[in-house]
């Protein structure tokens, strides 16, 4: 099956949806690999570590705003601090639940978001990437 991308990571710290994510992901062709972290520290770890290694960076970031220790927003600035090159290679999708007018226009009107989806994520929505 051809697939869009090589490598899609999942950042939700709710197990169920990221396994719901990652099955709409590869049942739909949309990455060969699924990166799953349950910790937006754990992801930026990871991230951090392969900044140079674009084969093991994940070129869609489906991000969860609603994270403990460090939410969505705080990810993407931890993110943006690791360099130019990262931030054009890796694509951020915010997905959330939230029905809080003021994060989902945060999320729209930042330059560096350029999807945005609610939770659950749907199968339209990914074939529509």
């Amino acid at each position: 099956m051809n697939t869009k991308y090589d490598k899609v990571m999942v950042v939700d710290d709710n197990q169920f949806d990221i396994y719901i994510t990652s099955k709409l992901i590869t049942s739909n062709g949309l990455a060969k690999e699924v990166l799953e972290f349950d910790s937006s520290i754990l992801a930026l770890e990871y991230l951090t570590n392969h900044k140079e290694d674009y084969d093991k960076l994940p070129q869609l970031i489906f991000l969860d705003i609603y994270m403990p220790r460090i939410d969505g927003f705080e990810f993407i600035e931890k993110l943006r601090g690791l360099g130019k090159a990262i931030n054009e290679y890796c694509t951020l999708c915010i997905v959330s639940s939230t029905v809080n007018d003021y994060y989902i226009h945060k999320a729209k009107i930042d330059e560096g978001i350029t999807l945005f989806t609610n939770k659950p994520i749907t199968k339209e929505f990914i074939k529509s990437l």
